[in-house]
């Protein structure tokens, strides 16, 4: 007895000592997750596209009035919509925009507590369960100005309401109005409800499923024709950009899948031992539903997301990740080996992943004053031209910049010529009155063409998006008679 109690004290001091070191981890993710959300800096590209959607909001304008207008965005217009009530309180800075981006991911992690619950998980086991996805969400996805939190929520929500009777019609009302919702944030987080009734259609009864299934589609089609309706340059922007985007890297799909598999080691780990135990029969409860709904995403993910050039690792993190995460905890049930599993591995997977976490928080003071100082010298300028970097401080000094980090993607190749066509030419008869472009040359505007017009380089700017772990060098630039 001695000796078998002696074994347990030091089998849960182990445990308790990796759990600790696994959540000190995240913790100190989460910690510069704060930072970086309160930064008035940008901190990835693509931000200043969803600021000038949210501006002409704010502004009673229609972001997607034409396919040409200056406040869409390719995601779509959930977020911002759901953004502007914080922003008519506090301002629709980048911090506004993050908290809420934030508040969504919070949401989800909740979700995926309450589907890992409702499954008949154990509370240590969800809990892993929230923390492996949370951990990927806010480093890999990242609460920056971004519909990805709204939009997972969305997904995951309509899967936690299916999935306690995933033939019910109610629930299936649900789940479809939170799917569509999911829809409008970002396209493919409509995925919820095809999951749904793809389940019902193989387990639960052909016909049903079926015609949950054309319903579904049917629905889908008629919210696509509603918002094209209601905004003309919708279906162009959003639905003719992202289902356009139909490139397929294979070396990229396993590369991501490898770094995917590390990330999620503790997870795998559950999975593996969780499946050796586990008793047929209980493949018919929620458990069955949440490893049918992770197997989807993982066809998704190897039929096109995959292998889709996007960020990395981010449609794993919102289609695989979360389902998986839910099944795992849920059939783990009351057996503690599974738990340990994840538990052991997890100081494991931290020390595997840290080259990845090599964001450095001292160095969020010094970006901001170097943006302040762009932000300073916009605020002044009457006509400023300016790379993708800066358009979200371009957008909130009263500007409309021509390169939003998603205007590039939504121009055809000619309209992008013409583009370049009259920047030159508003060059040329010194229009511009400042310039802050980057020295990539990678985008619509060009530092090559700014010097080739004559402008004068006041002085260089280090650009650092810390979060995005990215800096390379740009300058400001003024006409010559100035």
């Amino acid at each position: 007895m001695q000796h078998s109690a002696n074994g347990w004290t030091i089998r849960h001091l182990a445990d308790g000592a990796a759990l600790a070191f696994g959540l000190a981890a995240l913790a100190w993710l989460a910690m510069v997750v704060v930072r970086m959300a309160v930064s008035p800096a940008p901190q990835e590209m693509r931000e200043g596209a969803l600021v000038l959607t949210t501006l002409a909001l704010l502004d009673g304008r229609n972001p997607y009035a034409s396919a040409v207008s200056a406040g869409g965005n390719l995601y779509g217009i959930l977020y911002p919509l759901v953004v502007a009530p914080a922003a008519l309180l506090f301002g629709p800075g980048l911090a506004t925009h993050r908290v809420v981006a934030c508040a969504g991911i919070g949401l989800a992690a909740w979700l995926v507590w309450r589907g890992a619950r409702n499954a008949g998980a154990e509370r240590l086991p969800a809990a892993l369960a929230v923390v492996l996805s949370a951990a990927g969400w806010l480093y890999w996805v990242g609460p920056t100005v971004r519909p990805d939190g709204i939009g997972l929520a969305c997904l995951i929500g309509a899967l936690v309401v299916a999935a306690p009777d995933p033939a019910s019609w109610r629930r299936f009302a649900i789940a479809l109005a939170l799917s569509l919702a999911g829809f409008a944030a970002k396209i493919y987080f409509v995925g919820g409800i095809l999951i749904v009734a793809a389940h019902v259609a193989l387990f639960r009864g052909w016909w049903r499923g079926v015609a949950m299934g054309v319903a579904a589609l049917a629905a889908i089609a008629l919210w696509a024709g509603l918002l094209a309706l209601l905004m003309p340059g919708w279906a162009i922007l959003v639905l003719g950009a992202n289902l356009g985007a139909t490139s397929y890297d294979v070396g990229h799909l396993l590369r991501q899948s490898w770094d995917w598999a590390v990330f999620s080691l503790p997870l795998l780990a559950g999975l593996a031992v969780a499946l050796a135990g586990l008793q047929r029969s209980r493949w018919g409860g929620q458990e069955g539903f949440w490893g049918f709904a992770a197997l989807c995403g993982l066809a998704a993910l190897l039929a096109s997301l995959g292998g889709h050039g996007g960020a990395h690792m981010t449609y794993f993190f919102h289609l695989l990740t979360p389902p998986l995460a839910i099944a795992v905890a849920a059939a783990t049930g009351k057996r503690e080996a599974p738990t340990r599993a994840m538990v052991l591995v997890l100081p494991i997977a931290v020390l595997l992943n840290a080259h990845w976490f090599v964001i450095d928080p001292s160095r969020f003071a010094p970006a901001e004053a170097r943006f302040a100082i762009a932000a300073e010298a916009l605020a002044k300028a009457r006509n400023p031209l300016v790379t993708t970097e800066f358009a979200a401080l371009a957008a909130l000094s009263g500007h409309v910049p021509l390169e939003t980090g998603h205007s590039e993607y939504m121009l055809a190749p000619e309209e992008q010529a013409r583009l370049r066509a009259r920047i030159a030419a508003d060059l040329a008869a010194r229009r511009i009155d400042l310039a802050i472009v980057n020295r990539n040359n990678g985008g619509l505007v060009h530092a090559r063409d700014v010097e080739a017009a004559g402008y004068i380089r006041l002085v260089p700017l280090p650009v650092d998006l810390v979060w995005a772990m990215q800096h390379w060098e740009a300058d400001i630039w003024v006409p010559p008679q100035r």
